[in-house]
């Protein structure tokens, strides 16, 4: 219980990273302020050593500009826009996933999903249409290829001189569990449709096919007494009234465990003790259905006799649930067809090349499993299929072992999920898990990303991070690209913000330490500072996802938010904006500026171009930044990027009104179009030079930021839950 109680909230894998990047860039702008504004004073120290030793007012103006120049460089460095930046890609993608069926409960869950390694899924209604149809049957010894249709006469049929023909209508149409409405709706075109639990409306459908009313069968045997099904028990049993001397008990489950509770059948000659050879024969059919893919379950039935002078209700109140449920008499085993949804096994290849393993975690059959799981692509021949009666009794280092091939649980409680996303986690695994009842919540919550089931219970909803709301696997690799956009939108930004950051700190020191004033002003700082924050943001953290991001292995708990990629185009880009500026700050007024006379107006000008030049370095830079790896068309989909465009536009009118009517406020003056041209032509730079870093290979660099991964952590959770 500690699990779903616990109010501590676990730091996801990109926080931590974050956490450690924003630490990181807040300390080196920090330094770099101090020995910016120290190597300024420094300088204004030694041209000051023969002024005269009174200080003027003007003198103290300068170091108040040093002062608040470092405050700016400050300002710049540390990352406030990250956290602008990480709201609006999540709650970008949180709403275009609802359109992808996946209603996102928690922000951090959408950054999530694109780390995850492992799914681990369950298998009905995920993995499968959830459509079950009973398609072969073992009924009163007999065994049915076919269900016989309701249209060929009852008179026809092989068991139709089976005494206990009525029992089994009886046990099909009243050991259902009301509470989940599980009924059929006849349409016009003469098929069902299900509601409620699946599982039982295709019993109903049987009881139908077979000659049944289970409406009147229901209304007529009311029961008295439920032992419901729960992922422990794997087993349903109703207890019903047939006088006031007798009431009788119906079990149905899986096919095998129930068997096992059984030791007398049914057969054409009527009821027959359960020898070891009809045991043999029946263990022989179940075997032969669920390696067919089908699920199997056992119909049962026994009476008991009411004491004289007792109340059916209050005998069956009292009964132990072990004095119901054993010496049954078997009525026969059907065998359940649920369809693989189609487009599953193309969706779990598409995780396999995204590097992703899927795990099925199923209470079906281990044969059955198996056959599923091939038949969606999840079971190699080299994978590992196992129940959980095996699977929770491994020590922890032989689990540790097995984990990497284990591709099937079978026969699984919930329990066995809750310690497989455990163990997962352990081993440094970001780990997704489905689940839709209330036994799975204790999964859901320790799981990096937990995934209930639209159909789910509310306390599994309540304890999800996502709501597959049309309960499909297909949606869980969406929520997965969705994931994957949103950690690329963040490195993306991440990528500008460096560049900017490191290039301005730069020049701001060259130009305080070289001409005793930084070429760009406190001023110009903060609106470069808007630009990378708050309008950056917005451009790069809103694009839609590619197929693509499905064609790489997904970003592990451990691994470094910034690539080497990434460090060399921000290394790269920031030497040419650093080049570009430092040509322009110490020769532009002697190359392209030579035609003015006025030293004082050449230098206001040239200041201007460096403050133009350097805000288009950004936005073409912006372009580059939309790209990680070695593509080369960084004009891909930008067109259909819309807000991308705006961004892009908007913030070069803004910079163009800003130098033409900045005036004193920005310290620039109006510039002709030649002006504009130049800072332009330096600007497009960015591009070529873009093309030539994609060339450096990565083994140049070693990647920084990576977290060193913890110590296995302890397993208090686990011996919270019991385990």
């Amino acid at each position: 219980m500690l699990v779903l109680t616990s109010d501590e909230e676990q730091s996801t894998p990109l926080q931590g990273k974050l956490d450690t990047m924003a630490a990181f860039i807040g300390k080196l702008g920090l330094a770099a302020a101090v020995i910016t504004v120290a190597c300024a004073l420094i300088r204004f120290a030694a041209c000051r050593v023969d002024a005269e030793p009174e200080w003027k007012s003007s003198e103290l103006r300068i170091i108040l500009k040093y002062v608040i120049l470092g405050i700016t460089i400050v300002v710049v460095a540390v990352p406030e826009g990250l956290p602008l930046a990480v709201t609006i890609s999540l709650a970008y993608s949180m709403r275009r996933m609802m359109k992808d069926q996946n209603l996102v409960r928690k922000l951090a869950a959408c950054e999530t999903m694109g780390g995850a390694t492992n799914i681990c899924s369950d298998k009905t209604g995920t993995l499968t249409e959830n459509r079950m149809t009973v398609v072969k049957a073992v009924l009163f010894g007999q065994y049915l290829d076919s269900i016989p249709s309701r249209n060929v006469s009852i008179s026809s049929k092989i068991f139709e001189s089976v005494s206990s023909f009525a029992v089994l209508l009886q046990g099909l149409a009243t050991n259902t569990s009301h509470s989940s409405f599980a009924r059929l709706v006849l349409k016009p075109h003469e098929t069902w449709e299900s509601l409620g639990n699946k599982t039982e409306c295709a019993l109903l459908i049987l009881c139908h096919e077979l000659g049944g009313d289970f409406t009147i069968l229901r209304e007529q045997y009311p029961s008295l007494r439920t032992l419901p099904f729960n992922g422990d028990r794997k087993r349903m049993t109703s207890v019903i009234a047939l006088d006031s001397h007798t009431v009788r008990v119906h079990t149905k489950g899986a096919a095998e465990l129930v068997l096992g509770l059984c030791t007398r059948h049914v057969t054409a000659m009527g009821v027959q003790p359960l020898d070891d050879t009809a045991r043999t024969i029946l263990l022989d059919r179940i075997a032969s259905m669920t390696c067919s893919g089908l699920r199997t379950i056992c119909l049962a039935y026994k009476d008991i006799s009411v004491p004289a002078g007792q109340d059916s209700l209050n005998f069956v109140s009292l009964l132990e649930e072990e004095k119901i449920e054993n010496d049954l008499v078997l009525l026969g085993l059907v065998g359940i067809k649920d369809p693989v949804r189609p487009s599953v096994p193309s969706a779990v290849q598409s995780c396999k090349l995204a590097g992703i393993t899927v795990r099925m975690v199923t209470g079906d059959n281990i044969e059955t499993a198996k056959h599923i799981a091939r038949e969606c692509g999840i079971l190699d021949p080299h994978g590992i299929a196992m129940e959980g009666s095996e699977f929770r009794t491994l020590s922890k280092e032989r689990l540790h072992a097995i984990l990497p091939r284990l591709q099937v649980l079978a026969r699984s409680k919930p329990m066995d999920k809750f310690i497989l996303v455990h163990a997962l986690r352990e081993l440094g695994e970001v780990v997704a898990v489905t689940g839709d009842g209330t036994n799975d919540a204790p999964a859901l919550k320790e799981a990096d990303v937990g995934l209930s089931m639209g159909t789910g219970t509310d306390v599994a909803k309540k304890a999800s991070d996502i709501i597959i709301l049309d309960d499909n696997f297909t949606s869980i690799v969406r929520a997965v690209m969705w994931g994957r956009n949103v950690y690329d939108s963040i490195r993306k930004f991440l990528q500008f913000q460096l560049t900017v950051n490191v290039s301005a700190i730069c020049i701001a020191f060259i130009g305080a330490v070289a001409n005793s004033r930084s070429p760009l002003t406190p001023v110009q700082l903060l609106w470069v500072n808007l630009i990378m924050d708050t309008f950056a943001a917005l451009a790069l953290a809103t694009e839609l996802p590619s197929p693509k991001l499905l064609q790489r292995p997904p970003h592990g708990r451990y691994d470094s938010l910034v690539s080497r990629r990434m460090w060399i185009n921000v290394i790269g880009q920031s030497c040419l904006q650093i080049a570009v500026l430092c040509f322009m700050l110490f020769a532009g007024e002697y190359v392209y500026l030579s035609d003015i006379d006025s030293a004082t107006h050449r230098r206001d000008i040239n200041y201007t171009m460096i403050f133009n030049a350097f805000v288009m370095l950004q936005l073409t830079n912006e372009f580059n930044c939309r790209k990680l790896t070695t593509e080369f068309n960084i004009f891909e989909g930008v067109l259909s990027h819309s807000l991308f465009l705006i961004v892009m536009i908007g913030t070069l009118i803004v910079q163009v009104i800003l130098v033409e009517a900045g005036g004193e406020a920005f310290s620039t003056v109006q510039l002709h179009a030649k002006h504009y041209f130049i800072s332009l032509a330096f600007s497009t730079l960015s591009w070529p030079w873009g093309v030539l870093l994609k060339q450096i290979p990565e083994n140049l660099l070693i990647s920084v930021f990576a977290r060193t991964p913890p110590p296995p952590p302890a397993s208090t959770e686990l011996e919270a839950v019991g385990v």
